[in-house]
C-alpha cells in the first residue's frame, strides 16, 4: 500500500467515526505513549484543562483507564475504537 492510499483511507474511516476530533486525537496519543494532560498538550497545542476533561472523559466511556493521579493507558475497548480507523477492509466497513 502507497502512504497516499493508507492516507486516504484512514481519512475516509476518520470521517466515518462519530468521536470528537479532541477525543479520536487525544485517544490516539495516549495509545502513542503519551500519558498524561501535560504530554498531551505539550504534543498537540491544546490546554492542559482541555486535555484532562478530555481524558476524563475517555475514561468515562471506558476507553481509557486512569493508573495515576493523571497517567492513563488505552482499555480494549479503546484499542478496538482505534483499530477500526486502521481497518481498511471494505467489507468491514458496509452497512
Amino acid at each position: 500500500m502507497k502512504a497516499i492510499d493508507f492516507a486516504c483511507r484512514l481519512l475516509v474511516n476518520v470521517s466515518r467515526d462519530d468521536m470528537s476530533p479532541a477525543a479520536r486525537l487525544v485517544l490516539l496519543c495516549v495509545m502513542a505513549g503519551l500519558e498524561s494532560s501535560d504530554a498531551i498538550a505539550l504534543f498537540t497545542g491544546m490546554s492542559v484543562r482541555t486535555c484532562t476533561g478530555v481524558l476524563r472523559n475517555l475514561e468515562s466511556r471506558q476507553l481509557l483507564c486512569r493508573i495515576g493521579d493523571d497517567l492513563y493507558l488505552t482499555t480494549a475497548g479503546g484499542k478496538e475504537r482505534i483499530r477500526r480507523l486502521f481497518d481498511f477492509n471494505p467489507e468491514h466497513h458496509r452497512a
